[in-house]
């Protein structure tokens, strides 16, 4: 039997449309309209008495679901190897970088160039990894308070910008 929803057609599909439009699942579209319809018919009143804007109040609400504990070890182990890639690429970036300043022919048997462009490319590539995958790779789940999501949001380029700031203090030291 198909459900028959207490909220108006003219209310539903705006606000449909704009969680359509911020990429809910069908599944979230349907447990948003149930929502709604619930509070509907547990006060007896319309959803634009309760919601006001259909478009705005679809804007509002969440559309993501919550992360199975699966997803979410996924996302912490996605989060970590980002992140050591990061620091190898910091580590070989400044390895060139010195190898530069100090005028080395070879460091490692190589170009001090390479490992340099080599790590830049390693610790910018994880960085931008990490901000594509965007919640798929989180240190912390479940918590939506700004510190979790900054630290989510920065870490990798926090490790880029340190790898900057090596290499002005391999550059204040030695050249």
């Amino acid at each position: 039997m198909i459900k028959q929803w207490k909220v108006e057609r003219e209310w539903q599909e705006p606000f449909l449309e704009a969680l359509r439009a911020r990429g809910a699942s069908p599944q979230a579209c349907d447990a948003a309209i149930g929502e709604v319809d619930e509070a509907c018919i547990r006060e007896n009143a319309t959803a634009k008495e309760l919601f006001g804007d259909p478009v705005a109040y679809g804007k509002e609400i969440p559309v993501s679901e919550p992360m199975t504990a699966r997803e979410a070890g996924l996302s912490r182990t996605r989060a970590l190897l980002l992140a050591i890639a990061g620091l190898v690429g910091m580590f070989f970036a400044l390895l060139g970088w010195t190898g530069m300043v100090t005028d080395a022919t070879k460091v490692w048997g190589a170009n001090p160039t390479i490992w340099f462009v080599l790590g830049l490319i390693i610790a910018v590539a994880a960085a931008v990894g990490d901000t594509v995958l965007g919640r798929h790779a989180d240190f912390t789940q479940g918590r939506a308070d700004a510190g979790s999501t900054l630290l989510n949001r920065l870490l990798p380029w926090i490790i880029v910008a340190l790898t900057l700031v090596g290499m002005l203090v391999v550059k204040l030291t030695h050249g």
